[in-house]
């Protein structure tokens, strides 16, 4: 397993692309881009923002990270996403800041049936996703 932290994705012509790390209060006044309620990683946001008892005020809300990038990158806010599910190489338009105070993440595991068997194609699969978290 690993933990995967949320971060902030802007443009980096945006104020806060410069910053080393933000506060989740520095996300205030923007507007702010969001994955719908259903989805598993806002619940991890909100359970705890609460208990940090911050409150961020979404602008848009969306289905898919991938159309929070895309907003984000026609300008039209900011987002909050995990690390892994932004631009991994150097992007042209996007760039992602650290979030702090408090530091929110989702843990990312495997999940294998007990006692099955898998393909050698998905050992290796398993073996890439390993090697490839503990570079991370």
């Amino acid at each position: 397993m690993i933990e995967d932290p949320f971060v902030l994705a802007c443009r980096r012509d945006h104020p806060l692309a410069t910053a080393t790390s933000l506060t989740w209060a520095d996300l205030a006044g923007h507007p702010l881009i969001g994955v719908s309620k259903t989805s598993g990683n806002r619940a991890v946001l909100d359970r705890a923002l609460t208990t940090a008892q911050v409150q961020l005020n979404w602008f848009y809300e969306v289905n898919h990270l991938s159309t929070s990038l895309g907003l984000v990158e026609a300008g039209l806010g900011i987002s909050v996403m995990p690390k892994l599910a932004t631009p991994q190489l150097e992007h042209p338009v996007i760039a992602t800041v650290p979030l702090k105070g408090p530091p929110v993440s989702r843990t990312i595991g495997l999940v294998e049936r007990r006692g099955g068997r898998l393909s050698p194609a998905a050992i290796r699969f398993r073996e890439m996703l390993i090697q490839e978290w503990t570079d991370c």
